[in-house]
């Protein structure tokens, strides 16, 4: 009885590390064969886009591009990237003007859509119907049906309209324009211009809270962010970041909290007390971040940096910089595609 239970007690021991090793090996299996991350970066200078794989900070892939690309963001499924191409021709929209569809899986170029004159910023709406490009020579703002990839509608903003941001339940698009310093409000049910409003000198980036209650706008020369009230499209406050800072890109953390603004005058990124509406830290980073992006669960920051031709990748909860990656000339934008 007692070698019984003995033999019986071994039995299970090896059948249950058998399990344990079985399932290990098939969730390292599992992990191995899951797509990598990929962080797609659009290089103005060299005419191409940089593919760098997370979370080793590898370059996958460079995608050639004809004409400059600005603007660059996933689709609302993450299939797709999109790029802004521009053939640099001031107020004459030509065939390079476009918007580049890039496949995430074969990192190639599949298709070009009309993007109106010159398209430098875009934003996609969440149910990944629309694409709304700023059209900066020709002060305009184009609708772009991703079903067919045709303009459906095209919407006078304000001058030398540049930024593109819709809000999280797509019912508004905010279009900043840098010359008369407005941001023009669409609404996305009639594609039709419905307010317009100040914020301060040459505004360059917008994007709203994940609850959709405000909006917070970049201005360049004039050093600050606008904070908008979208219930009514007015400015309520203005965060000063300094005169030599020259803000561009900005995005808010997931829940809220933060709000990560890219300094192209200073090299840095100021952290933003959203509730409280002040700088709380800066971080320093490549030479001209411009182009901005934070990971789903707000723990990395990513930045473009156009003088240094390199990324930084940030980790916000130390607040420094853990990585540097080489990529193109003069990068200007930057998405992340997270599995």
């Amino acid at each position: 009885m007692v070698m019984s239970r003995l033999i019986l007690g071994i039995q299970c021991l090896t059948l249950a590390g058998l399990l344990t090793a079985t399932g290990v090996a098939a969730q390292t299996r599992s992990a191995a064969s899951r797509p990598a991350s990929l962080l797609f970066v659009s290089n103005e200078g060299s005419r191409d886009v940089t593919v760098v794989r997370l979370p080793d900070l590898s370059v996958a892939a460079t995608i050639p591009l004809r004409e400059r690309p600005r603007g660059i963001q996933p689709s609302a499924d993450r299939r797709r990237v999109y790029v802004a191409l521009s053939d640099s021709i001031p107020t004459v929209q030509s065939p390079g003007d476009a918007i580049a569809v890039i496949d995430v899986a074969s990192r190639k170029v599949i298709a070009r859509y009309a993007g109106g004159t010159d398209p430098e910023q875009f934003a996609v709406t969440p149910n990944g119907a629309t694409l709304y490009a700023a059209n900066e020579d020709a002060g305009t703002a184009s609708a772009i049906d991703l079903r067919t990839g045709k303009v459906s509608e095209t919407m006078a903003v304000g001058i030398e309209p540049e930024g593109v941001a819709v809000s999280p339940d797509g019912r508004w698009i905010y279009v900043t324009a840098e010359t008369s310093n407005t941001v023009s409000v669409i609404d996305t049910r009639s594609d039709r211009v419905v307010a317009s409003f100040l914020v301060d000198v040459r505004p360059r980036a917008a994007t709203f809270a994940p609850d959709g209650k405000r909006a917070y706008v970049s201005a360049e020369i004039g050093g600050s962010v606008s904070v908008v009230d979208t219930r009514t499209h007015d400015v309520i406050t203005t965060i000063a970041l300094g005169d030599r800072s020259k803000p561009v890109g900005v995005v808010t953390s997931p829940d809220g909290t933060w709000l990560y603004v890219a300094n192209g005058g200073t090299n840095t990124v100021a952290v933003v007390d959203a509730a409280a509406a002040r700088v709380v830290a800066t971080i320093p980073v490549g030479r001209r971040p411009w182009g901005i992006t934070i990971s789903r669960d707000g723990a990395r920051v990513f930045t473009a940096n156009g003088l240094s031709d390199d990324i930084s990748v940030i980790d916000t909860r130390t607040r420094t910089v853990v990585a540097t990656v080489k990529v193109g000339k003069r990068p200007w934008g930057v998405a992340l595609v997270e599995r």
